[in-house]
């Protein structure tokens, strides 16, 4: 095991687990949206290697068919006769059956069977398609209804996914998940990741630009751009207490906008932008979003709920220009352009090592 996941595996310890008959965990990012985790025993890398260094949806245990089938008709249902897209996950990938049974799988897909909803998104490591698994979700889905498998890819840098990230991911098992989920019929989305430590504003920039355009030149259907949340419990947080990691700007995500082009800017979602201020049920433990400040807050929103309303590229990169060039009372654009000009070496292996090492 290296130091990235012993370090990780230390930062998990003291984490709160799920409180007590919360099954389901709902989250509404627009009106006929509803994101769905169920709860589980959490990530098997997260168990095993203590990745990725940046995440934590949490700990729990797995539920029984009898649980999940109780939560998904008192909890999920009354909420579906509004919701046209559904995004079912875990606390890690919902298609593995170290977290989600296949008898749970099939409570679940037997309750979506009786849902009407335009597009289903299953959350899920590459690792865990399957043509079992998805001939299975085939097999349940209503007449008409899209399935999109939504998985974690976060970078196409094989430096940043190792060293930074800590991220056990082979492209090439990615590669032909994609290429498996298109021969059944159904869509792809991948999740790439802004704000990796190790790497100055520039770098992390850069990298992302490169992974979105790896993720379109392999057939992604659409993509899911996160920038960085500190986690409490996560390595990254201690990074960030130590000092060695600063919060990316809510600036980085639109400036990265603007560098897409229209067709690209279409088959783009937005998460995690600063939208979700806790995460742990008191809100003991708040996340730490992309910074802003109080003067170009509500500007940077009304930008985003606006972005994600509108669909045609043509009129996002018209959004986007209006923002940025938007007059503002504050210098937090201009700073986080200047940062993004500044080019530095990246920490090297060697360097990233001798800092884990000492926290």
């Amino acid at each position: 095991m290296n130091v990235l996941s012993n370090a990780n595996l230390k930062a998990h310890m003291g984490r709160p687990l799920t409180p007590e008959g919360k099954f389901l965990t709902l989250w509404q990012p627009a009106p006929d949206f509803i994101h769905c985790c169920i709860e589980s025993r959490g990530c098997r890398y997260s168990h095993n290697y203590g990745a990725c260094i940046m995440c934590d949806y949490g700990i729990g245990r797995n539920l029984s068919p009898n649980e999940l089938k109780s939560a998904l008709y008192s909890q999920l249902l009354p909420h579906m006769n509004e919701t046209n897209i559904l995004l079912l996950g875990s606390y890690g990938s919902i298609l593995d059956e170290s977290e989600i049974s296949n008898e749970c799988l099939t409570v679940l897909l037997d309750f979506l069977k009786k849902c009407k909803v335009s597009t289903l998104i299953f959350e899920t490591h590459c690792e865990s398609v399957t043509r079992e698994k998805l001939g299975k979700i085939k097999e349940f889905t209503p007449k008409g209804t899209q399935v999109v498998i939504e998985m974690g890819y976060e970078s196409c840098d094989q430096f940043v996914l190792h060293n930074c990230l800590n991220k056990f991911l082979d492209l090439k098992v990615l590669e032909n998940a994609i290429t498996l989920t298109h021969e059944m019929g159904m869509l792809v989305t991948l999740n790439v990741f802004l704000g990796a430590p190790f790497l100055n504003p520039a770098d992390q920039f850069e990298t992302t630009q490169r992974s979105i355009q790896w993720a379109v030149d392999h057939d992604a259907d659409s993509l899911v751009l996160f920038p960085a949340n500190i986690k409490p419990f996560t390595l990254l947080h201690k990074l960030y207490l130590k000092g060695i990691y600063s919060p990316i700007s809510q600036w980085m995500l639109p400036i990265l906008l603007q560098s897409l082009s229209e067709v690209v800017l279409e088959r783009i979602s937005l998460s995690w932008y600063g939208d979700r201020k806790n995460f742990y049920e008191n809100g003991e433990y708040p996340l730490i979003p992309p910074t802003d400040c109080d003067n170009c807050h509500e500007v940077l929103f009304d930008f985003y709920r606006n972005f994600i309303t509108e669909n045609k590229g043509i009129k996002r990169k018209e959004l986007i220009n209006r923002l940025l060039k938007y007059p503002l009372k504050c210098n937090c654009r201009n700073k986080t352009y200047d940062n993004l000009c500044k080019s530095q070496s990246r920490y090297s292996e060697n360097e990233i090592f001798d800092i884990i090492s000492n926290l």
